[in-house]
């Protein structure tokens, strides 16, 4: 059933004021084409409005003890200093902002669900329901207090839509975003689904993971900020035709539900993140930085690589080298590499000749007024082009060689007003496929969702979005990391995979199922892992061609 007009959409929240997450929302829908914020639903529930904050005090205490009142004490206490701190950052002011709705020309209707004597779960009597229905929405987005229970459930088409900020397969419950920082989890999850009585265990109908920020409020921002995205994106496709939503497999409910950390437990984690914070503090006062090298080796056996044989590129100084591809082409064997500048804190882009004998250094053949990395490199016809890592430049930029290996000249730009990163392009079924990790909510993340993008010719200036974009929304595999490889019957991309608070920690290699214009499928195939030699911390590349592999290897040490 495709729809001919705007989804109408309402939210039931606590009060007329919300925070920039629900008037983000809002704000989109004015300059959406399918769907629109008809209504704000402002539940009071009986029992606990219009009451005091002693009554509240003192019920709390009756209900959950003197220990959970510390509990939230102390938790409390993280959340006002971690606050401070990212406010300081000014990509997270609106954030923390509060917008009056009651400004905004939309209706608003006051609910009083019966709320539990646990406090936890809402249930609206058939008077609050006849309410709702004359509003004759399409969907709900639950923006507010209280598990939802009973006929509330039903009172849309398409129900009510939730987030869950954790991912429900391992953390249910809350605070969302802590408890994976406190675990020290690579990834931090969301899903967004629609509600049933059974808690936690809806139609999943989006599911993402961004990487673990190093302190709780931080992750808490970047995960509310990504995912709202993605809330817009879903409301935009159902309204689209409900038919093409895709729910994912159901979870047993049987994880772990959290709650609010003991106070022993905030202590802990207090003292934890102070300590990575010093020591964060005392490399940058101490110039000791993670330092990323290149290496490389001579094989045909891309799948069976001992990176510990591998021959080391002398990182210049003040200078280090990474992203290396390798090529074999006008009878040369070069690998063009990003060579960053500490002074200038800018990648350029440098290349190296490579002979059995050894190598040497050819110099810089692309540098630009921004910063330029991953110099993905493919032949067409007898020529050679580079799409190398533009994002500052706010594009996909393709270069072409015009005398090898030195002298290069902007070609074309295949995609304007986009942040990505970490580009491939592949020739598959007579059509180009343009793999990249791109940051939809410019929060600077381009770990988490890879995307594809497809054309008739390798320097189109029309690409099209695959319609499952992203194809993959998980930073544990989405990054690509070095050009996608083959054999006789598969194809296989390259993936970077990131641990806690560590960018580039190792690799790994999936082979690709399905590529087609409608549906992309992939399965893991083989890990790298930076285990050639114990000092090395990790590796975020990884590139063949012909007789030659080539990766990066990051150690930690003093900048020279």
């Amino acid at each position: 059933m495709k729809n001919s007009q705007k989804l109408k959409v309402g939210i039931i929240v606590d009060n007329v004021d919300q925070p920039f997450l629900i008037y983000d929302l809002y704000k989109k829908s004015l300059n959406s084409d399918y769907y629109s914020v008809n209504c704000l639903i402002i539940q009071n529930p009986k029992k606990i409005h219009n009451i005091n904050f002693l009554y509240r005090l003192t019920d709390f205490i009756k209900k959950r003890g003197v220990k959970k009142l510390i509990d939230r004490f102390f938790f409390e206490i993280i959340n006002i200093i971690e606050t401070q701190i990212v406010k300081k950052n000014n990509k997270y002011n609106d954030f923390f902002l509060k917008h009056p709705f009651s400004k905004f020309e939309m209706k608003k209707i006051y609910v009083e669900p019966e709320v539990s004597n646990s406090g936890l779960y809402y249930n609206y009597n058939l008077e609050e329901i006849k309410k709702i229905k004359k509003l004759n929405l399409d969907v709900l987005i639950r923006g507010g207090s209280g598990i939802l229970k009973g006929d509330i459930l039903e009172v849309c088409k398409i129900g009510i839509l939730s987030f869950h900020h954790g991912d429900n397969d391992f953390y249910r419950g809350g605070p969302p975003g802590f408890w994976e920082v406190y675990n020290q989890e690579p990834s931090t999850g969301f899903i967004i689904q629609r509600l049933n009585e059974v808690l936690d265990n809806g139609d999943v109908i989006f599911k993402g993971n961004i990487p673990t920020s190093f302190f709780y409020k931080l992750n808490v921002c970047k995960l509310f900020l990504k995912s709202n995205i993605f809330l817009h994106k879903i409301l935009e496709k159902i309204s689209k035709d409900i038919n093409s939503v895709n729910y994912f497999p159901k979870t047993q409910g049987d994880a772990k539900i959290f709650e609010i950390p003991k106070f022993y437990q905030s202590i802990f984690y207090l003292l934890k993140t102070l300590f990575l914070g010093t020591k964060k503090i005392f490399n940058k006062l101490f110039g000791r930085s993670f330092i990323w090298n290149v290496s490389y080796q001579f094989t045909s056996d891309w799948k069976n690589p001992v990176l510990k044989k591998s021959k080391i590129i002398d990182n210049p100084k003040n200078r280090f080298l990474a992203d290396p591809f390798v090529i074999k082409f006008d009878n040369r064997r070069t690998i063009f590499v990003e060579d960053y500048s500490f002074k200038t804190k800018k990648g350029k882009i440098s290349a190296y000749d490579i002979k059995s004998e050894g190598y040497q250094e050819i110099g810089i053949v692309l540098e630009e007024k921004f910063h330029l990395s991953y110099p993905f490199l493919i032949k067409s016809n007898q020529n050679l082009f580079m799409v190398p890592e533009t994002h500052e430049a706010n594009d996909i930029r393709m270069y072409k060689c015009t005398d090898f290996p030195l002298k290069w000249k902007l070609h074309k730009i295949l995609i304007k007003n986009i942040r990505a990163v970490d580009n491939n392009i592949i020739k598959y079924n007579n059509k180009y496929w343009l793999f990249t990790n791109k940051d939809s909510s410019d929060v600077g993340d381009f770990a988490s969702e890879l995307h594809i993008f497809y054309a008739d010719e390798l320097d189109s200036t029309s690409w099209k979005s695959h319609p499952k974009n992203p194809v993959i929304f998980d930073s544990k595999k989405a990054r690509n990391g070095g050009k996608i490889l083959s054999d006789d019957n598969h194809l296989y991309r390259v993936f970077q995979k990131h641990d806690f608070d560590q960018y580039g920690a190792s690799l790994g290699i999936s082979k690709i199922k399905i590529l087609t214009e409608k549906e992309y499928q992939e399965e893991i195939f083989m890990n790298l892992l930076p285990d050639f030699d114990e000092k090395i911390l990790g590796i975020h590349n990884f590139t063949f061609d012909t007789d030659i592999i080539a990766n990066d290897f990051a150690v930690y040490k003093k900048k020279r």
